[in-house]
């Protein structure tokens, strides 16, 4: 059995982010990624928030995976009614992305394993006891883990945690052409329940997909492209599940936490999670060190911390919840309404008399006015997914 100090199960930007922040405080984390290659297959829309590129000091000139700069969006509603966005993100290359993390990670002295599957972890007195299925299929004895291994989190199941349910599927096609100017997002009850189809337009290329809980995605994705008149070749199709309810509530338990898609890292209005995924996989390698730290000096150490350190951070409010209960809950008619009252504004930037213009639209449709807290509900959840949900 060969002994590590950390072991972090997913080679994603949750466990590649946990690996960076390890390494960087001087212990050296093991990460094991099923797949022979970083970063692959892509399951992504791949848009990611400028905050995400701040926030871990990672450019976004002169580098191999930022492809192009959007400082708005459109929010399309039934009747063709759009609100414009100030989101500001760049589309990225995402395979590119997690090899750069990869790379940064093993300069700071992490080691990643690929295609090496955990097979099954036991948490015993001594420790953790990692198999897997890499060379001679070796046993790993670990003091500390951190799970990033995706949604459906099947480690994480074994080892009583219980993980975000229910899952929504996504489904994306990449398409020859740039095929508009902002990043579009079609909202519509009835077509796409409880999510939205999206125009990712990028360099020569554009990602066109849906994100629903309903059936025959690939038909309605077709629908959609011809609704859209969208005509460019097909070059990929790109499918995946994604956590629907936001952070699990339990997130961490004695020796392990758990941190990206496995933790449900996402916010639950755009289903974006890379910035967030990041961010746990920070505080997950910063809670990590401190119980090795204070394990050597025989201190008690509880790693609920984990959660405190996360819960100062907007993704994890209940508002998100909220908001993604009431506006996906909407109908056609709601959605409809609403877009009228803001069409062609910005939603973030309006002014004092057109505040006053909006109130008046919103007087005119009284039925919008019978939930007032749903409307600040969407109005507060949408402005924390600008920044996070990508």
């Amino acid at each position: 059995m060969e002994k590590i100090s950390m072991a972090i199960v997913g080679g994603g930007p949750a466990g590649l982010q946990a690996a960076i922040s390890v390494a960087e405080q001087g212990f050296q984390p093991t990460v094991f990624e099923e797949h022979p290659r970083i970063g692959t297959p892509v399951q992504c829309g791949e848009g990611m928030s400028i905050n995400a590129f701040q926030d871990f000091s990672i450019p976004t000139k002169n580098n191999e995976f930022c492809v192009r700069e959007h400082k708005g969006c459109q929010l399309f509603f039934p009747s063709n009614k759009v609100i414009y966005g100030d989101i500001h993100a760049f589309m990225i290359k995402r395979d590119i992305f997690d090899q750069y993390l990869a790379n940064k990670a093993i300069e700071a002295g992490a080691e990643i394993k690929t295609a090496t599957k955990v097979l099954d972890i036991k948490n015993i007195s001594e420790g953790l006891v990692v198999k897997t299925n890499g060379k001679d299929n070796t046993t790993y004895s670990s003091e500390f883990l951190i799970l990033a291994e995706g949604a459906r989190a099947k480690l994480a199941q074994t080892l009583n945690f219980h993980p975000s349910q229910p899952l929504i599927k996504a489904f994306e096609y990449k398409i020859k052409g740039e095929w508009g100017e902002d990043l579009e997002f079609y909202f519509d009850a009835q077509k796409y329940p409880f999510g939205y189809c999206w125009v990712f337009p990028r360099n020569n290329e554009t990602n066109v997909g849906i994100v629903t809980t309903a059936n025959q995605m690939k038909a309605r994705l077709d629908s959609f492209l011809k609704e859209k008149k969208i005509t460019g070749k097909i070059v990929k199709k790109i499918g995946g599940v994604i956590p629907m309810n936001g952070p699990v509530e339990k997130l961490a338990l004695n020796n392990i936490v758990l941190a990206g898609d496995t933790a449900g890292m996402v916010n639950p209005i755009f289903y974006g999670g890379i910035r967030i995924g990041m961010t746990s996989g920070k505080f997950a390698g910063k809670v990590g060190v401190e119980y090795l730290k204070n394990k050597e000096e025989k201190i008690e150490y509880s790693t609920q911390q984990y959660t405190q350190y996360l819960q100062k951070f907007q993704f994890m409010k209940s508002i998100n919840l909220k908001c993604h209960t009431f506006f996906y809950g909407r109908s056609n008619e709601f959605l409809t309404k609403l877009g009228k009252v803001f069409d062609k504004q910005f939603v973030n930037q309006i002014e004092k008399w057109e505040k006053v213009k909006t109130f008046g639209n919103l007087l005119k449709k009284p039925s919008l006015l019978r939930n007032p807290r749903g409307l600040l509900w969407i109005y507060l959840g949408f402005k924390i997914a600008r920044d996070w949900g990508f």
